[in-house]
């Protein structure tokens, strides 16, 4: 699985390494949770951009005698538009409508499962470039709300969750 996320940065590294106005970034916060999450967002015009990102988790959890494991994987998308007249994109304050899906696997001592999560929502946020011209060191923090639907199905005990969550975004990384 770290090949496949490595093999990811690096096309979307390389698909991008001549153009102008990109942003690639991940979130320090996944890291905490046992998950990776990097993202790459590209301006389309002086107003909007368009980021898509996928995540990465693995972790084990031990419990006295009883170990459960999860892996998994997320996909997300959002579409920025930038609402600042003197800053192009991807800089300044925007909105975005954001669609995430995520699956993941769960074994715990002989009994398995696995969970996927939907949501559709709406962020508000701003992206800091720091550094002169137009490159340099990218901070995005953004909030919002989303509707989710999750569940859990297998051997173990079936749950379902609707509802609205709120939503909260951190990423660090480097914009050229």
């Amino acid at each position: 699985m770290k090949k496949l996320f490595l093999t990811i940065a690096v096309v979307a590294f390389g698909f991008a390494a001549n153009a102008q106005k990109n942003v690639i970034k991940a979130n320090p916060l996944g890291l905490v949770l046992g998950s990776a999450e990097v993202g790459y967002e590209r301006a389309i015009s002086d107003n909007s951009s368009i980021e898509v990102a996928v995540a990465f988790s693995s972790f084990d959890v031990t419990s006295g005698t009883t170990t459960v494991s999860s892996n998994g994987f997320g996909v997300e998308g959002k579409y920025k538009f930038y609402f600042s007249s003197d800053k192009d994109a991807p800089r300044g304050w925007y909105g975005a409508p954001v669609v995430s899906y995520s699956t993941s696997s769960v074994d715990s001592d002989g009994v398995d499962g696995s969970t996927s999560f939907f949501a559709a929502g709406a962020v508000a946020g701003y992206q800091w470039v720091f550094g002169g011209g137009d490159s340099g060191f990218a901070l995005d923090l953004n909030f919002g709300a989303q509707y989710v639907s999750a569940s859990v199905d297998g051997n173990i005990n079936s749950v379902s969750i609707d509802g609205f969550l709120p939503r909260l975004g951190l990423g660090l990384g480097y914009a050229w």
